[in-house]
Protein backbone atom coordinates (compact mmCIF):
# COMPACT_ATOMS: atom_id res chain seq x y z
CA UNK A 1 0.00 0.00 0.00
CA UNK A 2 1.05 3.43 -0.53
CA UNK A 3 1.82 6.31 2.13
CA UNK A 4 2.10 9.55 2.54
CA UNK A 5 3.27 12.13 5.34
CA UNK A 6 2.75 15.40 5.66
CA UNK A 7 4.17 17.60 8.17
CA UNK A 8 1.48 19.71 9.75
CA UNK A 9 2.49 23.81 9.84
CA UNK A 10 5.70 22.69 9.13
CA UNK A 11 7.55 25.93 9.09
CA UNK A 12 5.74 27.35 12.16
CA UNK A 13 6.17 23.78 13.65
CA UNK A 14 10.26 24.29 13.19
CA UNK A 15 9.94 27.57 14.53
CA UNK A 16 8.15 27.16 17.51
CA UNK A 17 10.78 23.90 18.40
CA UNK A 18 13.21 26.48 19.32
CA UNK A 19 10.20 28.68 20.60
CA UNK A 20 8.10 26.61 22.69
CA UNK A 21 6.50 29.59 24.96
CA UNK A 22 4.42 30.05 21.26
CA UNK A 23 2.60 27.01 21.50
CA UNK A 24 -0.94 27.48 21.45
CA UNK A 25 -0.82 31.04 20.55
CA UNK A 26 -1.25 32.16 16.36
CA UNK A 27 2.04 32.16 14.91
CA UNK A 28 2.55 33.34 11.20
CA UNK A 29 5.78 32.32 9.21
CA UNK A 30 6.10 35.90 6.68
CA UNK A 31 8.95 36.28 3.81
CA UNK A 32 9.52 39.69 5.27
CA UNK A 33 8.05 41.11 8.75
CA UNK A 34 9.90 44.68 7.69
CA UNK A 35 7.57 47.26 8.30
CA UNK A 36 4.80 44.94 7.17
CA UNK A 37 6.54 44.33 4.03
CA UNK A 38 5.92 40.87 3.98
CA UNK A 39 3.28 38.01 2.86
CA UNK A 40 2.27 35.18 5.24
CA UNK A 41 4.12 31.85 4.12
CA UNK A 42 2.88 29.59 6.80
CA UNK A 43 0.56 29.87 9.85
CA UNK A 44 -0.76 27.44 12.88
CA UNK A 45 -4.04 26.52 13.60
CA UNK A 46 -4.66 29.36 16.25
CA UNK A 47 -3.71 31.48 13.30
CA UNK A 48 -6.14 30.61 10.96
CA UNK A 49 -8.88 30.67 13.69
CA UNK A 50 -8.56 34.47 13.58
CA UNK A 51 -9.15 34.49 10.11
CA UNK A 52 -5.44 34.51 8.81
CA UNK A 53 -4.68 32.73 5.65
CA UNK A 54 -1.68 31.84 3.81
CA UNK A 55 -0.65 34.85 1.12
CA UNK A 56 -2.16 37.31 3.03
CA UNK A 57 0.27 40.47 3.02
CA UNK A 58 0.93 41.78 6.36
CA UNK A 59 0.00 45.60 5.94
CA UNK A 60 -3.48 43.85 4.77
CA UNK A 61 -3.91 42.07 8.30
CA UNK A 62 -2.02 44.26 10.90
CA UNK A 63 -5.07 45.04 12.60
CA UNK A 64 -5.95 41.37 13.08
CA UNK A 65 -2.39 40.58 14.15
CA UNK A 66 -2.42 42.93 16.60
CA UNK A 67 -5.44 42.62 17.79
CA UNK A 68 -5.05 38.91 18.84
CA UNK A 69 -1.53 39.12 19.48
CA UNK A 70 -0.01 37.14 16.40
CA UNK A 71 3.40 36.70 16.24
CA UNK A 72 4.97 36.84 13.06
CA UNK A 73 8.21 35.60 12.76
CA UNK A 74 10.73 35.50 9.84
CA UNK A 75 11.09 32.24 7.18
CA UNK A 76 14.29 30.64 7.70
CA UNK A 77 14.54 28.05 4.54
CA UNK A 78 17.73 26.51 5.68
CA UNK A 79 16.79 25.44 8.88
CA UNK A 80 13.34 23.50 7.64
CA UNK A 81 15.36 21.80 4.92
CA UNK A 82 17.58 20.96 7.30
CA UNK A 83 14.63 19.32 9.46
CA UNK A 84 13.31 18.00 6.23
CA UNK A 85 16.67 16.22 5.75
CA UNK A 86 16.27 14.93 9.61
CA UNK A 87 12.58 12.96 9.17
CA UNK A 88 13.98 11.61 5.70
CA UNK A 89 17.27 10.01 7.71
CA UNK A 90 14.98 9.01 10.66
CA UNK A 91 12.52 7.16 8.51
CA UNK A 92 14.89 5.12 6.95
CA UNK A 93 17.23 4.40 9.67
CA UNK A 94 13.70 2.89 10.83
CA UNK A 95 13.37 0.13 7.99
CA UNK A 96 9.92 0.43 8.09
CA UNK A 97 9.14 2.12 4.79
CA UNK A 98 9.85 1.01 1.03
CA UNK A 99 10.77 3.33 -1.66
CA UNK A 100 10.64 6.34 0.70
CA UNK A 101 11.47 9.61 -1.30
CA UNK A 102 11.46 13.29 -0.17
CA UNK A 103 8.32 14.45 -2.85
CA UNK A 104 8.89 18.73 -1.52
CA UNK A 105 10.22 19.93 1.49
CA UNK A 106 7.46 18.89 4.16
CA UNK A 107 6.17 16.29 2.26
CA UNK A 108 7.10 12.54 1.42
CA UNK A 109 6.58 9.39 0.05
CA UNK A 110 6.69 5.60 0.30
CA UNK A 111 5.35 2.00 0.21
CA UNK A 112 4.21 -1.06 3.14
CA UNK A 113 4.66 -4.47 1.56
CA UNK A 114 1.06 -4.99 3.87
CA UNK A 115 -2.19 -4.38 2.51
CA UNK A 116 -3.90 -5.09 5.44
CA UNK A 117 -5.72 -1.58 6.90
CA UNK A 118 -5.36 -2.39 10.46
CA UNK A 119 -1.38 -3.42 10.44
CA UNK A 120 -0.99 -0.28 8.19
CA UNK A 121 -2.43 1.78 10.61
CA UNK A 122 0.08 0.82 13.40
CA UNK A 123 2.69 1.67 11.66
CA UNK A 124 1.87 4.91 10.92
CA UNK A 125 1.00 5.36 14.19
CA UNK A 126 4.50 4.29 15.10
CA UNK A 127 6.23 6.41 12.63
CA UNK A 128 3.93 10.01 13.42
CA UNK A 129 5.45 8.82 16.71
CA UNK A 130 8.96 8.25 15.41
CA UNK A 131 8.86 11.34 13.87
CA UNK A 132 7.34 13.89 16.92
CA UNK A 133 9.94 11.72 19.06
CA UNK A 134 13.37 12.46 16.73
CA UNK A 135 12.47 15.86 15.21
CA UNK A 136 9.55 17.58 17.47
CA UNK A 137 7.40 18.07 14.10
CA UNK A 138 3.75 16.25 14.02
CA UNK A 139 3.02 14.79 10.87
CA UNK A 140 -0.18 13.86 9.16
CA UNK A 141 -0.04 10.41 7.14
CA UNK A 142 -2.57 8.58 4.83
CA UNK A 143 -2.51 5.35 2.77
CA UNK A 144 -4.36 3.97 -0.24
CA UNK A 145 -4.27 1.47 -3.62
CA UNK A 146 -2.35 4.90 -5.15
CA UNK A 147 -0.02 7.89 -4.63
CA UNK A 148 -2.88 9.95 -5.23
CA UNK A 149 -5.82 8.36 -3.13
CA UNK A 150 -2.72 7.93 -0.55
CA UNK A 151 -2.60 11.76 -0.37
CA UNK A 152 -5.90 11.90 -0.80
CA UNK A 153 -6.15 9.73 2.77
CA UNK A 154 -3.77 12.34 3.97
CA UNK A 155 -6.45 15.36 3.36
CA UNK A 156 -9.08 13.54 5.56
CA UNK A 157 -6.42 13.41 7.91
CA UNK A 158 -5.45 17.18 8.69
CA UNK A 159 -8.99 18.13 7.67
CA UNK A 160 -10.88 15.54 10.50
CA UNK A 161 -9.79 15.33 14.01
CA UNK A 162 -11.84 12.41 14.77
CA UNK A 163 -8.94 10.30 11.99
CA UNK A 164 -6.43 11.12 14.81
CA UNK A 165 -4.02 12.46 11.79
CA UNK A 166 -3.89 8.68 10.13
CA UNK A 167 -6.58 7.90 7.34
CA UNK A 168 -6.51 4.98 5.40
CA UNK A 169 -8.68 4.83 2.00
CA UNK A 170 -8.94 1.00 0.87
CA UNK A 171 -10.92 -1.04 -1.59
CA UNK A 172 -14.21 -0.68 1.03
CA UNK A 173 -13.82 2.85 1.69
CA UNK A 174 -12.62 4.69 -1.97
CA UNK A 175 -16.02 5.38 -3.57
CA UNK A 176 -17.20 6.85 -0.20
CA UNK A 177 -14.00 8.78 0.35
CA UNK A 178 -14.25 10.38 -3.20
CA UNK A 179 -17.87 11.48 -2.46
CA UNK A 180 -16.54 13.77 -0.01
CA UNK A 181 -13.91 15.15 -1.65
CA UNK A 182 -14.17 18.05 -4.06
CA UNK A 183 -12.67 18.16 -6.98
CA UNK A 184 -10.34 21.17 -6.68
CA UNK A 185 -8.97 19.64 -3.81
CA UNK A 186 -7.33 16.53 -6.03
CA UNK A 187 -3.80 16.12 -6.12
CA UNK A 188 -2.79 17.25 -9.87
CA UNK A 189 -5.71 18.46 -11.25
CA UNK A 190 -5.26 22.34 -12.82
CA UNK A 191 -6.87 24.79 -11.01
CA UNK A 192 -7.42 26.59 -14.49
CA UNK A 193 -9.86 23.69 -15.61
CA UNK A 194 -12.27 23.68 -11.79
CA UNK A 195 -14.65 26.11 -13.18
CA UNK A 196 -15.73 24.85 -16.61
CA UNK A 197 -15.84 20.93 -15.45
CA UNK A 198 -17.75 22.04 -12.46
CA UNK A 199 -20.47 23.37 -14.83
CA UNK A 200 -20.36 20.51 -16.10
CA UNK A 201 -21.96 18.54 -13.21
CA UNK A 202 -18.47 17.34 -12.13
CA UNK A 203 -18.00 18.15 -8.32
CA UNK A 204 -16.34 15.75 -6.50
CA UNK A 205 -13.54 13.65 -6.62
CA UNK A 206 -15.55 10.77 -7.37
CA UNK A 207 -17.61 12.60 -9.84
CA UNK A 208 -14.50 13.24 -11.80
CA UNK A 209 -13.50 9.08 -11.68
CA UNK A 210 -17.20 8.56 -13.01
CA UNK A 211 -15.90 10.47 -16.18
CA UNK A 212 -14.65 8.06 -19.30
CA UNK A 213 -10.87 7.89 -19.80
CA UNK A 214 -11.65 10.00 -22.99
CA UNK A 215 -13.32 12.76 -21.38
CA UNK A 216 -10.53 13.47 -18.99
CA UNK A 217 -8.12 13.15 -21.60
CA UNK A 218 -9.55 15.97 -23.74
CA UNK A 219 -10.20 17.88 -20.68
CA UNK A 220 -6.35 17.37 -18.75
CA UNK A 221 -4.29 15.20 -21.09
CA UNK A 222 -2.48 12.64 -19.96
CA UNK A 223 -1.56 14.12 -16.74
CA UNK A 224 -5.57 14.20 -15.80
CA UNK A 225 -5.73 10.67 -16.81
CA UNK A 226 -2.92 9.77 -14.74
CA UNK A 227 -4.36 10.96 -11.63
CA UNK A 228 -8.04 9.60 -13.33
CA UNK A 229 -6.60 6.16 -12.88
CA UNK A 230 -4.86 6.64 -9.65
CA UNK A 231 -7.86 7.36 -8.12
CA UNK A 232 -9.84 4.19 -9.25
CA UNK A 233 -7.15 2.57 -7.11
CA UNK A 234 -4.95 2.02 -10.19
CA UNK A 235 -1.58 3.04 -9.76
CA UNK A 236 0.09 5.45 -12.69
CA UNK A 237 2.35 7.88 -10.94
CA UNK A 238 5.92 7.23 -10.34
CA UNK A 239 7.22 9.62 -7.60
CA UNK A 240 10.80 9.06 -8.18
CA UNK A 241 10.82 9.48 -11.92
CA UNK A 242 8.21 12.57 -12.69
CA UNK A 243 8.76 14.63 -15.66
CA UNK A 244 12.10 16.43 -15.32
CA UNK A 245 11.54 20.01 -14.68
CA UNK A 246 12.98 22.49 -17.06
CA UNK A 247 14.03 25.20 -14.98
CA UNK A 248 14.92 26.08 -11.71
CA UNK A 249 14.30 29.69 -10.46
CA UNK A 250 15.59 31.72 -7.61
CA UNK A 251 14.08 35.28 -7.13
CA UNK A 252 13.43 37.84 -4.34
CA UNK A 253 11.58 40.99 -3.59
CA UNK A 254 13.88 43.01 -1.41
CA UNK A 255 12.44 44.82 1.63
CA UNK A 256 13.94 47.86 0.76
CA UNK A 257 14.66 49.19 -2.98
CA UNK A 258 18.31 49.50 -3.96
CA UNK A 259 20.48 51.45 -7.14
CA UNK A 260 23.82 50.08 -5.52
CA UNK A 261 24.90 47.54 -8.54
CA UNK A 262 27.27 45.95 -5.61
CA UNK A 263 24.59 44.71 -3.60
CA UNK A 264 22.37 43.35 -6.63
CA UNK A 265 26.05 41.71 -7.98
CA UNK A 266 26.15 40.39 -3.99
CA UNK A 267 22.37 38.80 -3.54
CA UNK A 268 22.53 38.01 -7.48
CA UNK A 269 25.84 35.91 -6.83
CA UNK A 270 24.18 34.06 -3.50
CA UNK A 271 21.10 33.15 -5.86
CA UNK A 272 23.03 31.15 -8.92
CA UNK A 273 25.16 29.82 -6.19
CA UNK A 274 21.93 28.47 -4.48
CA UNK A 275 20.63 27.69 -8.02
CA UNK A 276 24.07 26.02 -8.74
CA UNK A 277 23.74 23.96 -5.67
CA UNK A 278 19.66 22.80 -6.29
CA UNK A 279 20.96 21.58 -9.93
CA UNK A 280 23.86 19.10 -8.29
CA UNK A 281 21.51 17.96 -5.85
CA UNK A 282 19.13 16.89 -8.77
CA UNK A 283 21.90 15.81 -10.82
CA UNK A 284 21.25 18.18 -13.39
CA UNK A 285 23.30 20.84 -15.90
CA UNK A 286 21.83 23.60 -17.82
CA UNK A 287 22.62 25.14 -20.61
CA UNK A 288 21.13 28.86 -20.40
CA UNK A 289 21.17 31.68 -17.64
CA UNK A 290 18.68 33.94 -17.24
CA UNK A 291 18.99 37.29 -15.19
CA UNK A 292 15.73 39.88 -14.32
CA UNK A 293 15.18 43.24 -12.83
CA UNK A 294 12.52 45.16 -11.94
CA UNK A 295 11.40 48.23 -10.27
CA UNK A 296 8.67 48.95 -7.71
CA UNK A 297 5.68 48.48 -10.22
CA UNK A 298 3.56 50.10 -7.37
CA UNK A 299 5.58 53.10 -7.22
CA UNK A 300 4.52 55.16 -9.81
CA UNK A 301 6.01 58.10 -8.68
CA UNK A 302 9.24 56.77 -9.49
CA UNK A 303 11.17 56.27 -12.87
CA UNK A 304 9.91 52.28 -14.23
CA UNK A 305 12.37 49.67 -15.55
CA UNK A 306 11.57 45.96 -15.98
CA UNK A 307 14.28 43.88 -18.16
CA UNK A 308 15.89 40.36 -18.84
CA UNK A 309 18.33 38.78 -20.59
CA UNK A 310 19.88 35.08 -21.15
CA UNK A 311 22.94 33.63 -21.71
CA UNK A 312 23.34 30.54 -23.55
CA UNK A 313 26.93 28.39 -21.83
CA UNK A 314 29.16 26.74 -24.93
CA UNK A 315 28.11 23.50 -22.80
CA UNK A 316 25.55 22.58 -20.00
CA UNK A 317 27.39 22.86 -16.35
CA UNK A 318 26.26 22.97 -13.18
CA UNK A 319 29.62 24.68 -11.73
CA UNK A 320 28.85 27.70 -9.35
CA UNK A 321 31.39 29.84 -10.51
CA UNK A 322 30.72 29.83 -14.32
CA UNK A 323 26.98 30.36 -13.66
CA UNK A 324 28.12 33.40 -11.41
CA UNK A 325 30.19 34.45 -13.88
CA UNK A 326 26.89 34.55 -16.80
CA UNK A 327 25.37 36.34 -14.14
CA UNK A 328 27.79 38.84 -13.53
CA UNK A 329 27.88 39.06 -17.13
CA UNK A 330 24.31 39.85 -17.63
CA UNK A 331 23.97 42.30 -14.91
CA UNK A 332 26.83 44.18 -16.86
CA UNK A 333 24.39 44.07 -20.01
CA UNK A 334 21.32 45.07 -17.37
CA UNK A 335 21.88 47.91 -14.86
CA UNK A 336 20.96 51.09 -15.28
CA UNK A 337 22.02 54.05 -12.96
CA UNK A 338 19.07 56.05 -11.40
CA UNK A 339 16.40 53.43 -10.77
CA UNK A 340 15.43 51.77 -7.84
CA UNK A 341 15.20 48.27 -7.64
CA UNK A 342 12.91 46.09 -6.12
CA UNK A 343 12.67 42.95 -7.64
CA UNK A 344 15.75 40.30 -9.20
CA UNK A 345 16.17 36.72 -10.03
CA UNK A 346 18.14 34.22 -11.57
CA UNK A 347 16.66 31.53 -13.77
CA UNK A 348 18.54 28.32 -14.95
CA UNK A 349 16.99 26.90 -17.85
CA UNK A 350 17.18 23.99 -20.80
CA UNK A 351 18.23 21.53 -18.17
CA UNK A 352 19.54 18.25 -18.67
CA UNK A 353 20.85 15.65 -17.00
CA UNK A 354 24.71 15.58 -16.21
CA UNK A 355 25.65 12.46 -18.12
CA UNK A 356 26.67 12.15 -22.02
CA UNK A 357 27.77 16.35 -22.12
CA UNK A 358 28.50 17.37 -25.22
CA UNK A 359 31.71 19.15 -25.62
CA UNK A 360 33.10 22.42 -26.79
CA UNK A 361 34.60 21.07 -30.40
CA UNK A 362 36.87 24.91 -29.74
CA UNK A 363 38.10 24.00 -26.53
CA UNK A 364 40.56 21.09 -26.47
CA UNK A 365 41.17 20.85 -22.64
CA UNK A 366 37.60 21.45 -21.61
CA UNK A 367 37.59 17.60 -20.75
CA UNK A 368 41.06 18.09 -17.87
CA UNK A 369 38.83 21.62 -17.05
CA UNK A 370 35.73 20.00 -16.58
CA UNK A 371 37.04 17.17 -14.35
CA UNK A 372 39.15 19.70 -12.18
CA UNK A 373 35.67 21.59 -12.12
CA UNK A 374 33.77 18.77 -10.61
CA UNK A 375 36.22 17.75 -8.12
CA UNK A 376 36.32 20.92 -6.65
CA UNK A 377 32.41 21.26 -6.39
CA UNK A 378 32.17 18.64 -5.22
CA UNK A 379 34.76 19.67 -2.01
CA UNK A 380 32.73 22.22 -2.05
CA UNK A 381 29.52 20.40 -1.48
CA UNK A 382 30.93 18.18 0.84
CA UNK A 383 32.38 20.78 3.42
CA UNK A 384 29.31 23.17 3.22
CA UNK A 385 27.20 19.50 4.20
CA UNK A 386 29.07 18.59 7.12
CA UNK A 387 29.81 22.27 8.45
CA UNK A 388 26.68 24.42 7.14
CA UNK A 389 25.54 25.92 3.91
CA UNK A 390 28.35 28.44 2.23
CA UNK A 391 30.48 27.96 4.73
CA UNK A 392 33.12 27.85 1.45
CA UNK A 393 32.27 30.41 -0.96
CA UNK A 394 32.93 32.66 -3.84
CA UNK A 395 34.21 36.07 -2.55
CA UNK A 396 32.13 37.80 -5.15
CA UNK A 397 28.87 36.30 -2.68
CA UNK A 398 30.45 38.85 0.30
CA UNK A 399 32.41 38.37 3.18
CA UNK A 400 28.64 37.26 5.10
CA UNK A 401 27.15 34.89 1.87
CA UNK A 402 24.33 33.63 2.14
CA UNK A 403 23.99 30.69 4.21
CA UNK A 404 20.03 29.88 4.30
CA UNK A 405 18.77 30.43 0.80
CA UNK A 406 18.03 33.63 2.64
CA UNK A 407 20.23 36.85 0.90
CA UNK A 408 22.16 38.81 3.29
CA UNK A 409 21.60 42.24 4.47
CA UNK A 410 18.60 44.31 3.41
CA UNK A 411 16.88 41.35 1.09
CA UNK A 412 14.39 38.85 2.56
CA UNK A 413 12.94 35.70 0.56
CA UNK A 414 10.47 36.39 -1.90
CA UNK A 415 9.77 32.82 -3.88
CA UNK A 416 12.12 29.85 -4.88
CA UNK A 417 10.09 27.79 -7.59
CA UNK A 418 11.34 24.72 -9.85
CA UNK A 419 8.99 25.22 -12.94
CA UNK A 420 8.16 22.17 -15.49
CA UNK A 421 6.86 24.99 -17.82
Amino acid sequence: MYIHIDCNNFFVSCELLSRPELRGTPVVVANNNDNNGGIILALNQEAKAVGLKRGNPLFQVTEIMERHHVTAIDVHHHLYRDISHHIMDEVRKSEMVLDFVQYSVDEFFGQMPDDDSGNIREYLRRLKELILRSTGIPVSCGAGQSYTLAKTATWFAKHYPAYKGICIIDTAKREKALTMIPVKDVWGIGRRSIKRIEQQGVKTALDFTHQSESWVDRQFGVTGVRTWKELRGVPAISIGSHDRQKSIMYSRTFAHMTSNKRVLLHELSNYASSASRKLREQGLLCHTVTLFLATNRHRQDLAQYHTDDTVRLSTATDNSAQIINAVSYLLDRLFREGYQYKQAGVILGQLQQNQGVQLDLFAPDQAQETTRHKRLMQAIDGINKRFGTNQIHFAIQGSEADTSDQPAGFMRPHKIRETDD
